[in-house]
């Protein structure tokens, strides 16, 4: 019921602000500041990238792409230890049974 109640109010004031930021945006001065303000956000965010790339800062999409690196590394890496686990296994076997012959052989 609360959720019902929260969920409205929700709903009523986002399309209070959108009626609002509408009716704003069809004034010429606040347009032009709002486009101003875009303007100025996006050279703010390039020379942001730009500082923290000459500071060698890796970016998010860098990351990621370490991250999947990382992780596939680290797949193949299991899957050597699985097959040198295997190899030193099939390589125990035969001289298991070698040194049952020789103690078997030294009986006789």
């Amino acid at each position: 019921m609360a959720q019902k109640v929260i969920g409205d109010v929700l709903k009523t004031g986002e399309a209070i602000f959108q009626n609002v930021s509408g009716k704003l945006l069809e004034r010429p001065a606040v347009a032009k500041a709002f486009e101003a303000a875009m303007v100025g956000k996006s050279k703010v965010d390039e020379g942001m990238a730009l500082a923290l790339k000459r500071m060698n800062v890796q970016t998010r999409s860098e990351f990621r792409g370490l991250k999947t690196r990382v992780e596939s590394l680290e797949s193949q890496v299991n899957e050597l230890r699985e097959a040198l686990a295997a190899l030193k296994a099939s390589a125990s076997k035969p001289a298991a049974a070698r040194s049952r012959a020789k103690k078997a052989s030294r009986r006789a």
